[in-house]
């Protein structure tokens, strides 16, 4: 799986640390997957671009565990 990293303001990364500690994510990489996939889902919606196929994929893709892969999923966007 790719990694990057990015510079984030101490509020956003608080933020993640916090979902992470209350037990809304087993790790902030968890967490930050989780927020891009409820990202796309909520843009994609918003601007009914995506097909119920690709959005029924997004869905599944958010079931996934913390080693979840959307690199199928987003190629057409990057």
């Amino acid at each position: 799986m790719p990694t990057t990293s990015v510079d984030i303001p101490s509020v956003l990364y608080q933020y993640i640390e916090t979902e992470v500690e209350e037990g809304q994510y087993k790790s902030k990489a968890e967490a930050i997957r989780s927020m891009i996939r409820k990202e796309m889902e909520r843009k994609h919606n918003v601007d009914e671009r995506l097909s119920e196929e690709t959005l029924q994929q997004i869905r599944q893709a958010r079931k996934q565990d913390d080693e979840g892969d959307i690199r199928e999923l987003i190629k057409d966007y990057v």
